[in-house]
């Protein structure tokens, strides 16, 4: 009896052990922050180094994004973060309801290929749209 509840403790640690890893490191990867449009208003009249990231499709980019971004269109597995910089903030949005796109979009830039510096615009283009805020159409 000793010998079987040593092995199913044994077991149950492991187990234990495993699972709060896995919380863990999805619970970091899925932690994206975000800015409020007035910030990134903010930081685009400061001329602060930073890139502002369309996740949309390019035919939604090219009827209106904001001005200065640039487009890298959501996919469901990125193979390449193309020539998205790693030193620099990147803000990303989309026109989605809740910014899943772009949400989802910065989840895989950190977890895949290690970016730091990423954010997601509260309310994404529609929001940034709304306040009348510099765009491109």
């Amino acid at each position: 009896m000793k010998k079987s509840f040593r092995s199913t403790a044994s077991l149950l640690l492991a187990y234990g052990a495993i699972t709060l890893a896995t919380v863990f490191s999805v619970a970091s990867a899925q932690e994206v922050q975000s800015i409020k449009p007035e910030d990134l208003k903010k930081l685009m009249e400061s001329k602060s180094d930073f890139v502002v990231v369309d996740t949309q499709p390019k035919s939604a980019y090219d009827t209106g994004h904001i001005a200065g971004a640039v487009n890298f269109p959501w996919a469901s597995q990125i193979k390449t973060p193309a020539n998205l910089p790693r030193n620099k903030l990147l803000v990303l949005y989309c026109a989605c309801g809740h910014e899943e796109d772009s949400i989802d979009v910065a989840k895989q830039l950190m977890k895949k290929f290690g970016y730091k510096q990423v954010k997601v615009l509260e309310g994404g283009w529609l929001r940034w749209e709304e306040l009348g805020y510099p765009t491109v159409k």
